[in-house]
């Protein structure tokens, strides 16, 4: 089968003119909003292919003066309202196939299909209804022709892509059971996540690929496996060598949906790390379970592990810190100041306070320079693009938001777009006064940026003020001055309580 055919059932042809009209309309409306975010060049191909999609010449939208009202009027009649099928249509388009090898969903793309679910009146929820069913019928698809064709789905794979497969056909009923739509596809649930405007998604939405006569190709195979992190065992199946920029241990697990149900691949998929471990392990993944529980189902959730045995050193040290007879006093005298500069701008830090330095001197370092050059590597996984070719969001806590900034800044400097679609970090180690950093930060995301901070951290900023010159730190007030920044101030007691209200904060922001 030839690449060069849509997978995705797309309904343009059924569109008038007039419709059309409407739908670049909409779209102008929506690119002009996002584009000094998504950038200039990337903005014009864009409008560029939806312009040449519709086959609409931009001479007739300027020979026709229509407000965006009209046209989501003109969209959403009586009769027939369209709205949800100009987003499936879009969203193929934004699934370019390149060089008939590979299939990217841009994280560019998906700030832009958002903005157009907004501007066309839609229910919130709706693009992530739309890519939700998307990527489980291609998912399924393939599932049901390994079924039919194993022999010739499998040698087009490679090893851990193979086992990926199996893993799933093991779980055959529950698989057969949701594609009823008794669950997930086609069913209620999914009317129900769109307000009702679901029909179109109700037939099924790709075209060609049942049975053997798409994945039975090697290309059909690659397109997939590729776009979901399949190959090279994705995220979960990522190891990293003996030794690795100075890190010792880098590796994913992944938080499954519900673990009796086949794992579908979404869309877009989340990072989340934690920046200090209290009592054991398990909580680079524990906090993170519960945090997510309302969108497990449409998104990829892995959890960051790196040198976890630094990260129970350091919350040891603060477990310690904040007992220490000293620390009590430190916490009267902050609580009587309004802000936490008063404590950090003192010439001499308190000698009992000193005293009490190296408890968490070394582990604090240590994990600063750990979580660096763990943000060097992740930077490496995402250009590589070892999450699959789709969007992914960065979240952390306290040193985990080092990783994501380091993260950021070396993705910025090599120049890559695209890959990254929302971050929020909560409780920051970082500077408020580099701004630069923060702009080059913000230029290679997307969607969403979030700084969660609470100025009464007194733990955050002795531990700052004693490595750091600088007197301001995101965790502890707003970033100002940085277009994008969104900053949340929480209603939190202080550093070692984020890993128990990461749920409540993840509420609060509501990551889409």
């Amino acid at each position: 089968m030839s690449t060069d055919k849509p997978l995705i059932k797309l309904s343009i042809e059924e569109w008038t003119h007039e419709q059309r009209l409407a739908v670049a309309r909409i779209s102008a409306q929506a690119l002009t909003q996002t584009a000094p975010i998504l950038g200039e060049t990337w903005s014009i191909d864009w409008w560029d292919a939806i312009l040449k999609y519709l086959k609409v010449a931009q001479s007739q939208l300027e020979s026709r003066v229509q407000s965006s009202q009209d046209a989501v009027t003109i969209l959403s009649t009586s009769t027939r309202d369209i709205r949800i099928e100009v987003l499936v249509d879009l969203l193929a388009l934004a699934l370019q196939i390149c060089d008939k090898k590979t299939m990217i969903y841009d994280s560019r793309s998906r700030k832009f299909l958002l903005q157009l679910e907004r501007s066309l009146k839609l229910y919130r929820g709706d693009l992530t209804s739309v890519e939700k069913s998307v990527s489980q019928q291609m998912y399924y698809a393939l599932l049901e022709s390994q079924e039919k064709n194993e022999s010739s789905v499998e040698q087009n794979m490679d090893l851990s892509a193979k086992k990926a497969m199996q893993d799933a056909s093991k779980k055959k009923q529950a698989f057969k059971w949701l594609a009823t739509g008794a669950g997930i596809i086609g069913g209620g649930a999914l009317i129900a996540l769109t307000g009702g405007l679901a029909a179109p998604l109700l037939a099924p939405l790709l075209v060609g690929v049942t049975g053997a006569t798409f994945f039975a190709t090697a290309g059909g195979v690659a397109l997939v496996t590729s776009l979901f992190g399949l190959t090279g065992g994705g995220l979960a199946g990522w190891k990293m060598h003996r030794r690795m920029k100075g890190i010792e241990q880098f590796e994913f697990k992944q938080i499954l949906n519900d673990p009796d149900l086949p794992p579908v691949p979404a869309l877009h998929c989340t990072i989340c790390i934690s920046g200090f471990l209290l009592e054991d392990k398990a909580e680079t993944k524990t906090p993170w379970e519960h945090a997510f529980e309302r969108i497990r189902s449409t998104t990829d959730i892995y959890c960051l592990e790196y040198e976890t045995e630094s990260l129970l050193g350091l919350g040891y040290a603060f477990r310690k810190f904040i007992r220490d007879s000293a620390i009590n006093y430190a916490g009267m005298e902050v609580a009587k100041a309004t802000v936490l500069h008063a404590f950090f701008a003192a010439v001499a830090l308190p000698v009992t306070i000193l005293k009490v330095a190296d408890v968490i001197d070394n582990p604090w370092q240590l994990v600063v320079d750990r979580s660096r050059k763990a943000g060097v590597v992740l930077a490496d996984i995402l250009e590589e693009r070892v999450q699959g070719n789709r969007p992914c969001n960065l979240v952390a806590y306290s040193c985990g938001c080092l990783v994501i900034w380091h993260c950021l800044q070396e993705l910025k400097e090599r120049g890559r777009y695209g890959l990254v679609d929302n971050v929020v970090m909560m409780g920051a180690p970082i500077s408020t006064e580099e701004s630069l950093e923060w702009r080059n930060a913000t230029h290679v995301v997307s969607g969403r940026f979030v700084n969660c901070y609470t100025p009464n951290d007194w733990v955050l900023a002795y531990v700052y003020r004693l490595h750091s010159l600088a007197t301001n730190v995101a965790g502890l007030e707003p970033v100002k001055d940085v277009p994008r920044i969104e900053n949340i101030e929480l209603d939190l007691e202080g550093h070692t309580k984020y890993p128990s209200t990461i749920k409540e904060i993840m509420d609060q922001i509501k990551l889409e």
